[in-house]
């Protein structure tokens, strides 16, 4: 199943006058496809060009990542 989506702004803006958060509704045929239903616990992986959203009970037992991002203000 693809759906095209937009990541829309959430919470309060920053003192920038911008918002820093977004969230992404998904539909209750798209979580049963992705066999999860609404009020699970899920890790979000982010890497560059991609989020991946997994159940948390299926997270393999793995070393911690340091998470790094990218100013896009800033590209020296």
């Amino acid at each position: 199943m693809v759906r095209k989506k937009k990541l829309n702004p959430s919470g309060s803006k920053g003192q920038d006058g911008r918002f820093h958060n977004a969230h992404l509704s998904l539909n209750e045929d798209e979580l049963e496809a992705a066999g999860m239903e609404i009020g699970d616990e899920v890790l979000v992986r982010v890497r560059e060009d991609f989020i991946i959203i997994q159940k948390a009970g299926k997270w393999p037992n793995r070393k911690s990542l340091k998470i790094e991002s990218k100013d896009p203000n800033n590209m020296d």
